[in-house]
């Protein structure tokens, strides 16, 4: 492993020269809306009568939003899939199309109910069948993450925090009409432990997870893990087989270690996760020498071993509180994440300034290079996220910008990366 920002003048280039736009200067795609950076895919790009960008996000009523960016006219629609729900960003809905164009959303109450909605018809955000709460074993859920494998005949799984912590999964194979009951996936080590998890998919016959020992809060040497679905079975990320679906749950110290805690005693938490044209892994995810020096990691499977580097320093928690109020979460970060289309693509938020900043990172064979997408903001830019499947050369990238101070109290926006002028 080598530290690139200690090694800049050998292993860094700049690959395109530009100093960014302040964030105002960019699209503006929905007023008053934040999310968290679990719930996947919060954006994503599909293809059939229209061309559109589908995005989901929470406001500061607590109404569920889902809005749709018309990549020709640029306009943008909107619906409340809920009104009124929470005040609380974990309730941010993930997106599934189905084949047949139409679209399924799943939210959550945080540590609550799980809901579905179905639109009713393709392509289409403006009309809704009624909302279903599903009982996923518990009143205490939160996060949803939902993945449709066409090798098992559009079979979707559904992956979700428990009401006892653990990361849990259902899955249906009538297309959400129906769910099989809930199977605990990963083992908390105790009633107060909460791994957390993020997930991909080849969308065919694999499924990828991403998980944590618990919360960097409660666990001093948080570590991160990872395993593989496929076929009716999971394993190491060699190719051992673990355990079947019959025999779940998975223990986190059945697993080998992406990256072990407890020997350096540096603390992480996951951010992204995604695979590369091979099906290798490859993560992003913050290390906390310090509450307040936060480190963004870029961890890729080569075959044989995980190959993890430092990308940079991503400065203190992005949660700005007022002067003699405690900030109760001090391990968010500005955010990373990754272009799935091509993982070599990496997004983050750092703190530049008076103001956290958005940044693109490629990897070109053993170097990296970087951009400043925003610059000498007025503003904070956070939580930046890829749209999926979209096939163009330029990822679709939309980001909060604003104020931040906790996930039940924030003044954000959501922009795209597209400036404001070109609309």
């Amino acid at each position: 492993m080598r530290t690139l920002n200690k090694y800049s003048a050998l292993f860094i280039f700049l690959f395109l020269c530009t100093s960014g736009a302040i964030a105002q200067d960019y699209s503006l795609v929905a007023k008053d809306a934040s999310w968290c950076w679990y719930s996947d895919p919060r954006a994503i790009y599909h293809a059939g009568k229209v061309q559109q960008v589908y995005f989901a996000y929470v406001n500061s009523k607590g109404d569920v939003m889902i809005s749709a960016r018309n990549q020709k006219t640029k306009t943008v629609s909107n619906f409340v899939l809920h009104e009124k729900l929470q005040i609380d960003d974990h309730n941010v809905p993930s997106i599934l199309f189905l084949p047949d164009g139409k679209l399924l959303t799943f939210y959550t109450e945080h540590n609550g109910r799980f809901f579905m909605r179905k639109s009713k018809y393709a392509e289409d955000i403006s009309a809704w069948e009624a909302e279903r709460v599903i009982p996923f074993g518990g009143k205490k859920i939160t996060y949803s993450h939902p993945v449709m494998l066409k090798g098992e005949n559009n079979r979707i799984f559904m992956f979700w925090r428990g009401s006892d912590w653990r990361p849990t999964l259902s899955f249906s194979d009538d297309l959400g009409e129906t769910w099989s009951k809930s199977i605990p996936l990963i083992e908390n080590k105790n009633t107060n432990n909460r791994p957390y998890l993020k997930v991909c998919s080849d969308n065919k016959n694999r499924i990828d997870f991403a998980f944590t020992d618990g919360h960097p809060t409660s666990e001093p040497t948080n570590s991160l893990y990872h395993i593989y679905y496929q076929n009716g079975s999971f394993y190491q990320t060699d190719g051992k087989l673990i355990k079947t679906l019959s025999q779940l749950p998975i223990a986190p110290k059945e697993v080998n270690k992406v990256y072990d805690a407890t020997a350096s005693k540096i603390r992480a938490w996951i951010s992204d996760i995604a695979l590369d044209q091979n099906n290798r892994p490859i993560m992003v995810y913050t290390r906390y020498p310090l509450e307040n020096d936060h480190r963004y990691h870029y961890a890729k499977w080569n075959g044989k071993q995980w190959q993890d580097e430092e990308l940079t320093k991503g400065g203190p928690s992005m949660c700005v509180v007022p002067e003699g109020v405690k900030n109760t979460e001090p391990f968010y970060s500005g955010g990373i994440s990754l272009d799935h289309n091509d993982p070599s693509n990496v997004y983050l938020a750092k703190k530049d300034g008076p103001f956290f900043e958005l940044e693109h990172w490629k990897k070109k064979g053993k170097k990296w290079g970087s951009e400043q997408l925003t610059s000498n903001s007025k503003e904070n830019n956070y939580r930046p996220v890829v749209a999926g499947k979209y096939p163009g050369k330029k990822p679709i990238v939309l980001w909060m910008t604003g104020h931040y101070q906790h996930y039940t109290k924030f003044d954000t926006d959501l922009r795209i990366n597209v400036l404001a002028a070109s609309k």
